[in-house]
């Protein structure tokens, strides 16, 4: 079932709107289809950050311990030692 649109009105510098209208243009993308985009990436940023937010107030909770530290560092090392760094 498609979602419902719903209109805005936005106000951005003259600069931006001309840069933006240059490649919509060349991409053959509508106004709305930038603002889409555009959207769609802010968002995801926004989700990924709060998971980091929330994997980094889980480690506080129970940061690893010594013993878990070590068995992932010897884990590791082979893989890394494979690498042409």
């Amino acid at each position: 079932m498609p979602t419902r649109a719903v209109k805005v009105a936005i106000t951005i510098p003259e600069g931006e709107f001309r840069e933006v209208e240059a490649i919509r243009k060349r991409l053959k993308i509508t106004r709305s289809g930038v603002i889409l985009r555009a959207l769609e990436h802010w968002l995801a940023a926004q989700r990924e950050a709060q998971l980091d937010r929330k994997y980094q107030a889980a480690y506080r909770r129970r940061p690893e311990l010594k013993n878990e530290i070590s068995t992932q560092q010897a884990l590791a090392m082979p893989a890394l030692m494979s690498e042409d760094w």
